[in-house]
């Protein structure tokens, strides 16, 4: 079967389930928490995914990733509990991407990426919140990269479309524009 259907799948019946129990904007949330675990320990993947560990190690496994309390809570810990059961461990992170998205849809949530070179400031993140908001119509979440490379300015991401106001792209159209020059000269 197809990653990509069964994840939609298993994420559909997630968000279905904490809709039911209204908290699916804490399992978005915790969704999130635990994609960034899986992100920062490449790790965790593999020690899910290993058939030596019993299937009670891995929900606590994944519990201990994602505490949380209340209905969230249990409403991830029946999910993690399908997902095991149904020895679906390796489509977690993919069903936890979907279900991600699924939300945003269903919320009229855009993901908007701001790359900068330095941390924004709280006042300018709002004033980029607010704009934005207004310009789209629709809820906004920020995502902020801190990159020096960049050198100044930033680059900011919507959807397909790209922004890119930074120092670094400068430099590189006008040593472009120097180059093109000298082979004309040439």
């Amino acid at each position: 079967m197809d990653v990509g259907v069964l994840a939609v799948r298993y994420a559909r019946a997630l968000l279905d389930y904490a809709r039911s129990r209204g908290v699916a904007e804490d399992v978005y949330h915790l969704s999130a928490a635990l994609l960034a675990c899986f992100a920062d320990h490449p790790s965790l993947s593999r020690t899910l995914e290993d058939p030596l560990l019993s299937r009670q190690e891995k929900l606590e496994l994944l519990s201990s990733a994602t505490p949380a309390t209340g209905d969230a809570k249990e409403v991830m810990e029946r999910y993690y509990s399908l997902v095991t059961e149904k020895r679906r461990e390796s489509y977690l992170p993919s069903s936890l991407r979907s279900y991600m998205e699924l939300y945003r849809q269903s919320e009229g949530i855009v993901v908007v990426k701001i790359t900068t070179a330095v941390p924004l400031e709280k006042e300018m993140e709002e004033k980029i919140l607010s704009k934005v908001s207004a310009a789209l119509g629709k809820k906004i979440e920020l995502q902020k990269i801190v990159d020096p490379q960049i050198e100044g300015g930033f680059i900011f991401d919507i959807d397909d479309c790209r922004l890119d106001a930074s120092v670094a792209a400068r430099i590189r159209k006008i040593r472009r524009q120097l180059l093109d020059k000298n082979r004309r000269i040439v």
